[in-house]
């Protein structure tokens, strides 16, 4: 009974931090229409500037953390303003924009060899990051209870956001229906980058939660990007909701196969349902029929009379050739 319970724990925990990845994806993809898995080449990169400023003499480990907050920004709205926007401009296929979207990742790993070089590193983790505590037979760490904790608050944070504030209306709004938000005058250019700059920082906590528990490398992020897809296409693409119970459930997938079964069968269950749920539900467990939720984005964000608008405003189908173009990439 210990060892099923130990596997549980491993499982819900390996799965919140597979949530913790997909958040972000789960904000591009719903808003910016990209399939945005350049998110692997960020979470490397944010990864090795919390070590690089961790391993300063000098420098708190606090002022790392916000580094690497600030970095993976950095690099989000470099990817908007230097691949997504020149191939929206170009009407590039969505298949040309996944393709350079995992060329990145491949350049940043091989930038990353050249300057860090090939091999393992550890970052320099406090004394009490080490301790651990004993419940019921099973074992529990800070970096347990810190993927608990900072993935269940930051999935309440972003639903706060996205419900109660108008940048998060205009996320909706602009993920809804992008033609109609910029003909109510929502600003598709600002909402695109800052929806890309506040996806690639939500990998920041995955990042340094990871890099403390286990060593880094410039492959990493690959690794654990494969797993937020299949969390993602478990839970349903572009739902945050989708992100962490599609988390949980490729966590204990393969935490729990090795109680009945031998160890190697843990990613090869993994793998079976994952096919599973993309031949019997493509949509994910959240996913369905999109509703347009239009109408009540904009009562709330607060533009005009949303029935005089409507009446107003040209149906997707017929947008006027004057629209600004959307820096986004639209499937």
């Amino acid at each position: 009974m210990t060892l099923f319970l130990l596997l549980v724990k491993t499982g819900v925990v390996t799965g919140l931090l597979y949530g913790l990845f997909a958040y972000g994806l789960s904000l591009i993809l719903a808003v910016n229409k990209v399939f945005h898995v350049a998110q692997g080449a960020t979470f490397v990169v944010s990864a090795y500037i919390f070590y690089a400023l961790s391993s300063t003499s000098g420098i708190p480990q606090w002022v790392a953390v916000i580094g690497a907050f600030v970095g993976a920004g950095l690099l989000g709205a470099l990817m908007q303003i230097l691949l997504y926007r020149p191939l929206a401009r170009r009407g590039a296929d969505p298949m040309v924009v996944l393709v350079a979207s995992l060329l990145t990742v491949s350049f940043v790993q091989y930038c990353i060899e050249l300057i860090f070089g090939a091999t393992v590193l550890s970052v320099p983790v406090p004394a009490w990051f080490n301790t651990s505590w004993t419940l019921g037979g099973v074992q529990f760490s800070p970096y347990d209870i810190g993927v608990v904790v900072v993935s269940l608050v930051l999935f309440a944070g972003m639903h706060w956001f996205l419900v109660k504030t108008r940048p998060g209306l205009e996320f909706r709004a602009v993920g809804d229906n992008p033609e109609r938000a910029s003909a109510l005058a929502i600003n598709l250019n600002r909402v695109f980058m800052r929806s890309i700059i506040l996806g690639s920082m939500l990998v920041v906590p995955a990042a340094i939660l990871l890099s403390l528990q286990a060593p880094i490398q410039s492959s990493m992020g690959f690794d654990l990007l494969l797993k937020a897809v299949i969390a993602l296409t478990i839970g349903g693409m572009g739902r945050m909701s989708g992100a962490l119970i599609g988390g949980l459930m490729v966590g204990l997938v393969e935490a729990l196969p090795p109680f009945w079964l031998p160890t190697e069968w843990g990613e090869f269950t993994l793998y079976i349902v994952a096919f599973a749920f993309v031949l019997v539900r493509p949509n994910g467990l959240l996913g369905g029929r999109p509703k347009n939720r239009m109408p009540a984005l904009l009562r709330a964000i607060g533009v005009g009379s949303t029935r005089r608008q409507e009446m107003e405003v040209p149906s997707t189908s017929a947008a006027p050739e004057s629209a600004p173009q959307t820096t986004g990439v639209h499937s």
